[in-house]
Order: structure tokens, then sequence, then C-alpha cells
């Protein structure tokens, strides 16, 4: 069966999620994945923000996209990591190969900052990505049906991609009174009755009551600014009538968002108390 490089659902990259921020944490360099096109393979909040800024439709950078091309054609043939450079940085592409065949690959990013870049050696850079080259291919080998589909199941990574870019307009958009199922769907290109289906089916609930969860958590959050009045909350999240959105609260946190804010402020004068 023929393999591209897909990573199935958002819960399932968690494995991935963990080793990145292991990674970044031993050699300081992040990293994201992409097809042998140099393309990015969306694996949801967890890909490298610096590698996602160069791959970025809006962002593209034609010269980095021309060598990460080319790197992916080397580590199709040799099979190993290759380093290269742009702007002053250097770079890795790191094979992921199943049953003798690279299927994708990671793209490694270093630090940006100018005193970070001059002082990593393409030493250091060749041993991290060989380090990676293990770690991932480690995870991929042993979780192979759990990370990879089929070609002929892209159609699921399609569909996890417009979800994934329904959730990060949802989180910059959730304070917007319109914003709706019809709105966000319209925004990944999709039918409302699809995009409905798809969403459930990847989150288990639905998209108001994703939304709902979003704003909720805001609104937890605007609660602990004293400045802020509950009404002023209310509309903050997306809210028009504070009295609804009261409801909701209440609803959704088993309290009042006069009750939850006092709570708070308790714990707070407790907790000063306790520890002076």
């Amino acid at each position: 069966m023929e393999c591209s490089l897909a990573i199935k659902g958002i819960a399932n990259a968690k494995i991935l999620h963990d080793l990145q921020s292991s990674f970044l944490k031993l050699t300081g360099m992040e990293f994201s994945f992409v097809d042998l096109k140099g393309k990015p393979v969306i694996v949801p909040q967890y890909a490298s923000h610096f590698c996602k800024g160069l791959l970025s439709a809006k962002k593209k950078d034609t010269a980095f996209c021309g060598l990460l091309n080319k790197s992916c054609e080397q580590i199709a043939g040799a099979k190993k990591p290759y380093i290269f450079e742009h702007n002053k940085l250097l770079f890795a592409a790191v094979p992921i190969v199943m049953q003798e065949k690279v299927i994708g690959a990671v793209l490694m990013c270093p630090l940006t900052s100018a005193e970070a870049a001059a002082a990593v050696t393409k030493e250091q850079v060749r041993n991290a990505a060989e380090l990676l080259f293990i770690l991932i291919n480690y995870i991929f080998k042993n979780e192979f049906d759990f990370l990879v589909v089929s070609d002929s199941d892209m159609q699921y990574s399609r569909n996890q991609e417009a979800v994934i870019n329904a959730i990060d307009y949802i989180k910059k958009n959730y304070h917007n009174k319109d914003i709706s199922l019809q709105k966000v769907s319209s925004e990944v290109s999709l039918s409302h009755y699809y995009f409905s289906h798809i969403f459930k089916d990847e989150f288990k609930i639905t998209f108001i009551e994703y939304l709902t969860k979003v704003r909720m958590e805001a609104a937890a959050k605007l609660l602990k600014n004293r400045k802020l009045n509950v009404n002023q909350v209310a509309y903050a999240v997306g809210y028009q009538d504070p009295n609804y959105f009261s409801k909701v609260f209440k609803r959704y946190m088993k309290t009042s968002p006069i009750e939850y804010r006092e709570d708070l402020f308790k714990k707070g004068v407790e907790k000063q108390i306790i520890t002076a």
C-alpha cells in the first residue's frame, strides 16, 4: 500500500508534541513536518512557529522553499539527514523512512536570533539532526498505524486540516458576535452541513459546544481582572446580552460569573494568609 506522510487525529499527535517539547529543551531547535514536495503537513498546534512562518502561504519565502524542495529530493534518495543554509541560518531536512521508503520529512529549524545563530555550529546542527532522525523514526516505526494514513485515506487529512484551520479561526475570532457555523465553514471552504459533521467526528462535540468552551475559558480569565464588570466580560467574549452570558456561564462553570469571581478573590486572600 502506498503511503504519504499524514498525521492522524488531533489527540494522536500528542506523542509528537511531547517529543518536540523535549527536543527544543535539549537542542534549542524546533521542527515541523513536511511532505516530499516541501509542503507542510498539518499537525495541530504542535508545529514550529518559525517553520510555519517560513512555509506560510501568506509569507512564503520562495528561496527557502526552493532549498527545501532540493533537500527533500536529496533525502528521498540518501535516506539520511541533509543540512542546508538560508539567510545565515542552518536547517536540516530529516527523512521519515517506512519500509525502506522515505514517506516524508521533518524540517528542523534553529533558534532565529542572530546571537543564537552565530553560536550554533554545523557540527551541532548535524548532531541534532541525527538525533532527531533516530527519535522520529523510532516513533513512526512503532506507531505506524497510529500516525500514518494511506494515500487512499488522504481525504481524512484534508478534513483534519479544515478542522484545524477552523479551530485557529475560532480562537482568533470568538469575541466576534457574528461568528457562526456558517461563517467558519465558509472560511475553510466547506458546506456548513459537511463541516458540522467532520467537526463533531473529530472533537466528539458540536461546533457550538466548542465555541462556548472557548468563550467560557476566556471569560474565566477575564473575570480575574477586577477592573472589568460582568457586562464588559460578556461583550469581550462575543455576547451582546449579559444576562444570557451569565446563564451560559453558570451552565458551563456550575457557578455564576459573580460567584466565580468572588471565589477567586477569596482563594487569593486565603493563599496570602497561608503564605504570610
